[in-house]
């Protein structure tokens, strides 16, 4: 989503850490934890690395025993190709407003939508807030690769 990818990416990371062992990379917006070592987690420079740098640190991570990565994944990483050919075990969508626009990152709300919507297209399970604005491109959009059944949604008051 817009907002939440950092708060989610961290919530999901920790989860998982209690299932694996604490065996969970993860790539963020604020840090990237490719391993135990201290000197496997670093401050990043983009929310979603260069591919050349994704597949290096994802290759890292396995190296040193990491068995899930919890990655957010920008629109700009569609939009430059940096995660292209990846497909996800569960993506998640927040939501949408028109904060990327502009000359350095989206022409237009349709570009970035486009973008956003890749993450679902690329995903075997799909969560979707109900609530987000134009929810039914962004369910139309998981439903294109991703059985329905496999598709969950939430809302804050349920449904």
């Amino acid at each position: 989503g817009t907002k939440g990818k950092t708060t989610s990416a961290y919530f999901l990371k920790g989860m998982l850490d209690q299932l694996n062992g604490g065996r969970t990379a993860l790539l963020s917006s604020v840090d990237n934890i490719l391993g135990p070592a201290p000197e496997d987690t670093f401050k990043s420079s983009l929310t979603t690395p260069e591919s050349l740098d994704l597949f290096r640190d994802m290759r890292r991570a396995v190296d040193n025993g990491m068995t899930h990565m919890v990655m957010e994944v920008s629109s700009q990483a569609y939009k430059k190709n940096r995660v292209f050919g990846l497909t996800y075990d569960l993506g998640f969508f927040l939501n949408i407003t028109p904060d990327h626009i502009g000359v350095n990152e989206h022409p237009n709300f349709e570009d970035y939508l486009h973008c956003k919507l890749q993450l679902l297209v690329n995903s075997r399970k799909c969560i979707i807030n109900a609530e987000t604005d134009r929810f039914a491109d962004v369910y139309a959009a998981a439903t294109t690769t991703t059985n329905p059944d496999s598709i969950y949604l939430f809302a804050r008051d349920g449904f």
